[in-house]
């Protein structure tokens, strides 16, 4: 009784006044703290946010790239040191030990962000005689496998020399691009397809008017002197392929992405060499890169130099089926002329299916019309020319060639020991090996027992074609003839092209299908549609002439048919593809950096673990500053003796203690004593709050069975943080800081706690609702139970909820005025409605009773429809 009577006695004391001068400088103080807390509050909600995206980014449901993860990570640093100065500013000599932990962190994100070392030394030129597998990571696998074929297996591959990946740095540094380089892409949305043509338009022409260094020029010359000297050939022509570092792997092939050029004389290496490096930046291979997660600054472009084979024919090996994991049959496609034909989709080749058993024997011959083939000029560069008419529909190999090709096939394959797509040539007899790459496989399609033979649901548009990457998919077709209707391309359409050109690639992971009417499964665009998981249907008769753009179909590539309209009954068997940006580099890294940043470890505020040296990451500093601050703010007027900046208490009929703080203009008239009234708050935010606690009245805590009441009695008697003797001021309290406009409420009711902070006004894009809740006297088991119970709610309301443990984090952003005003109301609701509900989650009855009585009393009580 005597320290009762000792409270009401301290509670009624008046504070003592302060002369005029002490009073303006009290005053000017607290602006000045409040100017500090403002800042803090708005660095916070910006580093939140840049946290969220990082969270949605490490789902890996859309692509990202590097200069994502690094924006990211600079606007959560650079935010989180401000909001640690100016709690340093608001709280003068308190916290200093904060900065030192903040610079730990940060040390160890750009420990994490910093590129592998990369060596650029070395000779900027090494000859195929030189090199074998080993040198991938120097002169790109391509060609590192070409001088294992040949210096390895003794096969026949063309002569020549690679410009490694030190001239590639060596280029980039003399003609200083990089940082340049880095500039466009960190300012370019890449998956805007109009910002990207603009990005590969500017970069690959800063890169081809930049300046060959003298020693990779002396290099050109030295090699092609050595190659024709060896050839004994007069004016040599050489082929110069790119052999970029991360590619021809299994996972990225990055299949006709890069570009070759043909034919090439000596005066011109120079500048096809500069060519070869600006189509790393073609808008193929840069959109190729950023839905892959791959590290642009971690490719260099390597560029291979061979005498061009004048071959008579060529084609395409796979030692294995695409399309099927359980199928080792080796397929072989092949043209008149060069394999450009094929792999750039101009031609429908030949086609050719060899079995391994008995032997090798072939078991299927489809002879394909080949009209026009590439053929190297007299001059210099390439021709295509048209096919004499009685060799057209004349198989361009031989039994016996066949065969060979088989067996050379399957000789890689057990070199490699793993299916392999080969690329070759063959002239008077001999056969060249010009590249030999990983074949990723794909699981055949799930069909029940019959299904085969049912009927259709519907006449098809078509029923042709060949499977050029599996799958089922709908949209309306968007035609594509020229580079311009890229830029147009709309999401989620089927490309509908004439050849399936590598040009393409640049929108696959925009559509929803591809149909060609040439082209082949062996082709550099079903090889990275297979990739992306993209259905392509090539060979498809008169497709482009007789569908309109716009024109809705369903398309089911694994049993080559295509519908008109949208035809539910084939669409359920479709499977979405996995994300290709999961467990990729930049993915990889994102992680990394986000365990430095996004973790919060730093829960309750009434722990003794609650101080600087425990942040282990940027969110636990944004969460302990958030705190202090508000604490520095309501004790500032009770330091200062300074009734105007002391926080009031309310005068409500609600059973609780709640106090408010008007920091700038919640309150409608100054208030000089201890307590205000509702009818003077006119904070927006507060009284939609305030709307959703009193709207219904709460019905007391839930019946406990047995077992949550022997978790509530455990958690009350071992939990030192749950012991009433033991709690803060916040505790006991709730407190409102408030303006027109914001609000921020912390209150602990019961064993849990809860926190919202909101900015509600007239500009829309500003508008915000945050909503924190963990805790309670239940087992953690309940209390995350709990935690996802109101988050389930939440969600149909439009909320944005992410539960951790027993810690719900609900957020709401960019909506108008009324909206906002309505889902607080919400919180507010949920504030005291959910309490103790954590003691009967175990109950699934119990459960369904009170989310059956919240979404009704939302909808009755509130007026509120999700």
């Amino acid at each position: 009784m005597l320290e009762a009577i000792k409270k009401i006695f301290k509670y009624r004391r008046k504070v003592p006044s302060l002369d005029p001068e002490a009073e303006e400088k009290a005053r000017n103080l607290f602006q000045t703290r409040y100017h500090a807390f403002k800042l803090l509050l708005a660095a916070n909600n910006r580093s939140l946010e840049a946290m969220s995206e990082m969270e949605k980014a490490m789902q890996a449901k859309e692509p990202f790239s590097m200069a994502f993860v690094r924006s990211r990570c600079t606007s959560v640093s650079t935010n989180v040191y401000s909001i640690i100065d100016n709690l340093l500013k608001l709280a003068p000599g308190k916290y200093q030990n904060l900065p030192s932990v903040y610079r730990e962190i940060c040390k160890r994100i750009q420990d994490d962000l910093a590129p592998e070392n990369v060596d650029t030394s070395g000779p900027v030129m090494l000859e195929i005689k030189d090199i074998d597998k080993d040198f991938s990571n120097i002169v790109g696998p391509k060609m590192a496998n070409l001088g294992e074929m040949r210096n390895k297996l003794g096969l026949c591959v063309p002569d020549g020399f690679v410009l490694t990946r030190s001239a590639y740095y060596r280029f980039i540094r003399e003609n200083d691009l990089q940082t340049e380089i880095d500039r466009r892409i960190q300012a370019t949305r890449i998956n805007r397809i109009d910002q990207l043509f603009d990005l590969c338009s500017g970069l690959q022409t800063m890169i081809t008017r930049a300046a060959v260094p003298e020693e990779i020029i002396d290099a050109l010359k030295t090699g092609y002197d050595r190659v024709a000297e060896k050839s004994g050939r007069e004016n040599l022509r050489l082929s110069l392929r790119s052999s970029a570092l991360g590619e021809d792997l299994a996972r990225a092939s990055f299949a006709g992405q890069y570009r070759s050029v043909l034919n090439v004389d000596k005066e011109n290496l120079e500048q096809v060499y500069k060519l070869i490096l600006a189509s790393k930046y073609s808008p193929q291979a840069v959109s190729y890169r950023f839905y892959m997660g791959l590290k642009d600054e971690e490719v260099a472009m390597c560029v291979a130099c061979m005498p061009m084979v004048p071959a008579r024919k060529s084609g395409v090996i796979y030692s294995r089926n695409p399309l099927d994991l359980n199928d080792d049959k080796i397929r072989i496609s092949s043209t008149w002329g060069l394999a450009k034909a094929i792999v750039d989709g101009g031609v429908d080749p030949d086609q050719f299916i060899v079995s391994r058993s008995k032997g090798m024997s072939i078991i299927k011959k489809e002879i394909g019309e080949k009209n026009t083939g590439y053929y190297c000029c007299e001059t210099e560069g390439l021709s295509r020319k048209q096919i004499p008419p009685e060799m057209r529909k004349e198989s361009s190999l031989t039994d016996q060639e066949i065969l060979k090709l088989a067996r050379t096939a399957q000789r890689l394959e057990e070199h490699y020991a793993a299916p392999q797509d080969i690329e070759w040539s063959m002239d008077n007899g001999d056969l060249w090996i010009l590249q030999s790459r990983p074949l990723a496989q794909n699981s055949p399609p799930e069909r029940k027992t019959g299904e085969e033979d049912s009927a259709p649901v519907q006449e098809p548009l078509f029923s042709e074609g060949i499977t050029a990457a599996p799958g089922i998919s709908k949209g309306k077709v968007f035609k594509v003839e020229k580079d311009a209707d890229l830029v147009r391309f709309p999401r989620n359409s089927i490309l509908v092209s004439r050849q399936s050109s590598p040009k393409w690639a640049s929108v696959l992971p925009r559509s929803a299908g591809v149909i060609t009417e040439h082209g082949s499964i062996t082709g550099h665009l079903a090889n990275v549609a297979r990739e992306f998981g993209i259905p392509a249907l090539f060979g498809v008769g008169d497709a482009f002439s007789r569908l309109e753009n716009k024109q809705l179909l369903t398309m089911d590539a694994d049993k080559q048919r295509i519908y008109a309209g949208e035809i539910p009954q084939i669409l359920e068997k479709n499977k979405q593809p996995t994300s290709l940006i999961l467990n990729s580099p930049v993915h990889e890294t994102l992680k990394k950096v986000a365990s430095h940043i996004t973790p919060l470890n730093l829960l309750d505020p009434d722990s003794l673990d609650f101080k600087p040296a425990n942040c282990r990451t940027l969110h636990d500093i944004t969460r302990f500053a958030h705190e202090k601050s508000v604490q520095e703010m309501f004790n500032f007027g009770k330091n200062q003796s300074f009734a105007p900046m002391t926080g009031k208490q309310l005068k409500t009929s609600v059973a609780m203690q709640w106090w408010v703080l008007d920091i700038e203009d919640g309150f409608k008239n100054p208030v000089s004593g201890k307590t205000v009234g509702l009818d003077n708050i006119q904070s927006i935010p507060m009284l939609a709050i305030w709307e959703g606690i009193v709207a219904v009245p709460w019905e007391g805590p839930p019946r406990m069975d047995k077992s949550g009441f022997m978790s509530v009695l455990l958690q009350a008697t071992t939990n030192p943080n749950l012991e009433p003797s033991l709690s803060t001021d916040y505790a006991l309290k709730n407190y409102f800081m408030i303006s027109r406009n914001f609000c921020h409420l912390q209150s602990r009711f019961g064993f849990h706690f809860t926190e919202v902070e909101a900015l509600v006004g007239e500009r829309t894009p500003e508008n915000y609702a945050r909503f924190q809740f963990k805790g309670g006297a239940a087992d953690l088991p309940r209390r995350k139970m709990r935690a996802e119970f109101i988050a389930e709610i939440l969600r149909k309301f439009a909320f944005a909820c992410d539960v951790k443990e027993d810690a719900l984090f609900a957020r709401i952003d960019d909506l108008e005025k009324e909206f906002m005003s309505n889902r607080l109301r919400i919180v507010g609701y949920m504030l005291m409605h959910t309490r103790q509900l954590d003691m009967v989650m175990s109950n699934t009855g119990s459960r369904d009773y009170y989310r059956e009585k919240i979404e009704k009393d939302i909808r009755e009580g509130l007026g509120i429809e999700n």
